[in-house]
C-alpha cells in the first residue's frame, strides 16, 4: 500500500497561516511526523489563490530540507508546477490530472518532461461523476490518453474520485464499484484515492474514513492520500492488507504489531 501523506495543505488553516508567514519549522514537523508515522509521499499543496507559484516551491524546498521521501504535488497549475518540479530531489507525483482537454494538454509536456508519476482524478468536463460507469468510463480515457502519451501503466494512479457520503450515499458504492472493475480491467495501472472527502459534514469522520478505506483495499485500492499520523487509520491499512491477502504470512502486520504499532 502506498501511503501518501496529506496535511502540507495550505488550504488547512495552521499550514496555510505557516506558508504565508514562512514558518518553516511548523512545515518541517509535519513533514517529519508523517514520515516516521509511515508515509511513503508527502503531498505538497499550496494552494492559495493567486499566490501558489510562490508558496509550492518554497514548500518543497523546506519539506526536503527535512525529510527524503519522493513529493506529490498537489497542484493542476502548470505555472507553479514548472518552478516546482525542478526543485524536487527525488522523482514527483502530480496530483491530478483530470479528463478535462485543455487540462491534460497543458499537463502533459510536464510529466513527460520529468517522467513523473501521475494522479488520474475521474472528474470530467462536464463535472465529477456520479456513478460507477461515470468513473469507469472516465478513468478508461485517461488511461488510454496517457499510456498513448508513453506514460507507464505504473506510473499512473486512478483515483476514482470519492465525494461525500452525506451528499449521497450511491458515490460510496459507486467508488467501490469503480475501484474493483479498474483493478480487474487494467492491473498494472494503480487505484488511488483521497480518503478524507467520504466524511465530510459527518459526525465521527475517522470512523467513517477507517471503514470506506477498509472496504476500498478489499477491492483493489493501493494507493492512498490520507493522515499517516493517525494510529487507527494505520492500523486498518495493515488489517485489510493482510485480510485482502496482500500480507504474505501477515509480515507486514505482524511486524506492525512488535513494533506496537497497531491500536
Amino acid at each position: 500500500m502506498l501511503i501518501i501523506g496529506e496535511r502540507i495543505n495550505a488550504t488547512r488553516k495552521r499550514v496555510g497561516q505557516a506558508t504565508v508567514e514562512k514558518d518553516a519549522q511548523l512545515i518541517k514537523e509535519e513533514a517529519k511526523k508523517q514520515v516516521e508515522a509511515g508515509a511513503d509521499f508527502l503531498d505538497v499543496n499550496g494552494g492559495i489563490p493567486g499566490r501558489e507559484t510562490e508558496y509550492l516551491p518554497w514548500l518543497v524546498k523546506v519539506v526536503q530540507e527535512e525529510v527524503d521521501v519522493p513529493l506529490c504535488l498537489d497542484s493542476a497549475d502548470p505555472e507553479a508546477l514548472k518552478l516546482a518540479l525542478p526543485l524536487c530531489n527525488k522523482r514527483a507525483m502530480i496530483n491530478s490530472i483530470t479528463d478535462e482537454p485543455e487540462k491534460k494538454q497543458a499537463l502533459m509536456p510536464l510529466i513527460k518532461e520529468y517522467k513523473t508519476r501521475v494522479v488520474a482524478l475521474c472528474m470530467s468536463a462536464s463535472g465529477p461523476p456520479c456513478t460507477a460507469e461515470d468513473r469507469i468510463s472516465t478513468a478508461v480515457r485517461l488511461v488510454e490518453f496517457l499510456t498513448g502519451e508513453g506514460v507507464p501503466e505504473d506510473d499512473i494512479h486512478v483515483d476514482s474520485c470519492i465525494l461525500p457520503l452525506s451528499v449521497d450515499a450511491a458515490h460510496c458504492s459507486g467508488m467501490l464499484q469503480a475501484v474493483g472493475e479498474l483493478a480487474q480491467r487494467f492491473p498494472n495501472v494503480h487505484r488511488s484515492c483521497g480518503l478524507s472527502n467520504v466524511s465530510h459534514g459527518l459526525p465521527l469522520r475517522k470512523l467513517i474514513n477507517e471503514v470506506f478505506l477498509g472496504m476500498l483495499i478489499s477491492r483493489g485500492l493501493d494507493t492512498a492520500i490520507l493522515d499517516p499520523t493517525d494510529p487507527h487509520l494505520m492500523s486498518v491499512v495493515k488489517a485489510a492488507e493482510a485480510l485482502a491477502g496482500r500480507d504474505e504470512f501477515c509480515a507486514e502486520y505482524l511486524t506492525a504489531f512488535r513494533a506496537g504499532k497497531l491500536v
